[in-house]
């Protein structure tokens, strides 16, 4: 597979996200994928990945991401997207809230014969929780 492939099945998995065609994930991620950056109790795997997007809609159902930036070489996509949904669900803890937010996310993705083999990924999840009104109280106040 070529830069441009991998570039294209990236943007793919995060149409699928966006969209909530998560049966899409079967052609596009392994099913062995390593996520090095999974969230609490993720399974392991494309089913691991699955639960991420699952669990984010959950919180977001109208989640899309727009691909702002891509730079792809060898097997490798580096991403940047931008994540806009209305928070309706529990999101780090905080329940629904009715507000509309949008973060940023970089991601890091291997791709081996036109799959998403392995996962590095950060969030802005410091931003999303502060536009939820959130409050950051240091331990022992």
């Amino acid at each position: 597979m070529t830069a441009t492939d991998n570039d294209a099945a990236y943007r793919s998995i995060i149409d699928a996200v966006s969209t909530g065609r998560l049966h899409l994930l079967d052609g596009l991620i392994a099913e062995d994928l390593v996520d090095h950056n999974p969230v609490p109790g993720q399974p392991a795997g494309r089913a691991g990945f699955v639960y991420w997007a699952e669990t984010a809609r959950q919180a977001f159902p109208d989640l899309v991401g727009t691909v702002d930036d891509t730079l792809a070489t060898g097997g490798k996509v580096a991403g940047r997207v931008s994540w806009r949904g209305t928070h309706v669900g529990p999101f780090v803890g905080v329940p629904g809230t009715g507000l509309s937010l949008q973060f940023e996310a970089f991601h890091i993705v291997q791709f081996d014969g036109g799959l998403a083999t392995q996962w590095w990924g950060a969030a802005d999840l410091l931003g999303a929780l502060l536009q939820t009104g959130a409050r950051i109280i240091p331990p022992g106040t």
